[in-house]
C-alpha cells in the first residue's frame, strides 16, 4: 500500500529531548531543525515530519522513501517518488547520520533509524549513489539547538528608566506612572490634587459625628422650650 504522507507539525524545541536535522539542498542552501519530542526515541523518519519543513513521503513494504523536502524534489502522488533519479544524473535525498563528528550515508531507511537525545540526522539532495553521495554541511548539535536553547532563559525585566533618561525615548502620548509632578491640564500636579483630595475627605464628618450631633441637638429642643416658657411668665409678672 502506497500512501503520501505531508508533515505539516511545527518543530519545537523548549522542553525535552531533541535531535538535530540538516537539510541540504541542490543549491546550497541550508536548512537546520532542532526538533524537541517527549520519547526516549523516534524514528528518523518521524524527527523529519516533526521538523515543520514541507515534505512528501511514499510509505511501501520496503519502508519510508523521501521524495520532497523544503519544497525541492518530486511531487508525490502526483509524480513517481524518485521522478528525477530515472535516468542519468540521479538525483535524490540521500540520508545522513553524525557520528563522532563525521557525516555517514545510512543505508538503513530513515523509518527503521533511531533517534536519541542529541543526535544529529541530515539530508542532502544531490547526485551520484550510496557513499559516494556528498554529505551534508558540518554541524554540531550544539551548534543547531544553541538558539533554542538560549529563548528557555527568562528575559531580564530592565529597570524603569528616570525622567531624564527615558523621557526621549517612549513613544508618543506614552507616559510613565511612576514619574512625580506631572501636570494636569490645570497647572497642578498629580501630588497636589491628590493632597487636596485627601483632604476634603478628611474635612467631612463621619456618620457617627453626624448622628451625635442630631442627637444633641434632639435633647436641646426640651430644655429651650422650658426656657421660652419661663421668660413669657417673667414677662407677664412685671407691672
Amino acid at each position: 500500500m502506497i500512501l503520501a504522507l505531508l508533515a505539516s507539525a511545527p518543530a519545537m524545541a523548549q522542553e525535552g529531548n531533541r535531535a538535530g536535522l540538516v537539510i541540504a539542498h541542490g543549491d546550497g542552501s541550508v536548512a537546520a531543525r532542532c526538533v524537541a519530542f517527549d520519547e526516549s526515541s523516534l524514528s528518523g523518519a518521524e524527527l523529519l515530519m516533526r521538523s515543520g519543513l514541507d515534505l512528501a513521503m511514499e510509505a511501501g513494504a520496503m519502508g519510508v522513501a523521501v521524495c520532497r523536502i523544503d519544497g525541492e524534489g518530486c511531487n508525490f502522488p502526483q509524480e513517481s517518488c524518485f521522478c528525477q533519479c530515472e535516468s542519468s544524473p540521479c538525483l535524490y535525498w540521500s540520508y545522513w547520520r553524525l557520528k563522532g563528528g563525521e557525516w555517514v550515508y545510512s543505508n538503513l531507511g530513515a523509518g527503521n533509524a533511531t533517534v536519541r537525545h542529541g543526535d544529529v540526522e541530515g539530508w542532502r539532495w544531490g547526485a551520484s549513489a550510496g557513499e559516494t553521495a556528498e554529505p551534508p554541511p558540518p554541524m554540531t548539535f550544539e551548534q543547531i539547538c544553541a538558539s533554542s536553547m538560549a529563548t528557555q532563559q527568562t528575559t531580564p525585566i530592565s529597570e524603569p528608566k528616570t525622567s531624564d533618561e527615558g523621557a526621549g525615548d517612549r513613544g508618543a502620548g506614552e507616559q510613565s506612572s511612576g514619574e512625580a509632578g506631572e501636570q494636569r491640564d490645570d497647572g497642578q500636579t498629580h501630588e497636589d490634587a491628590t493632597a487636596k483630595n485627601e483632604e476634603t475627605v478628611s474635612a467631612a464628618p463621619s456618620p457617627v459625628a453626624a448622628v451625635g450631633a442630631l442627637l444633641g441637638a434632639l435633647a436641646a429642643l426640651p430644655v429651650a422650650a422650658l426656657l421660652i416658657v419661663w421668660l413669657r411668665r417673667s414677662a407677664r409678672r412685671r407691672p
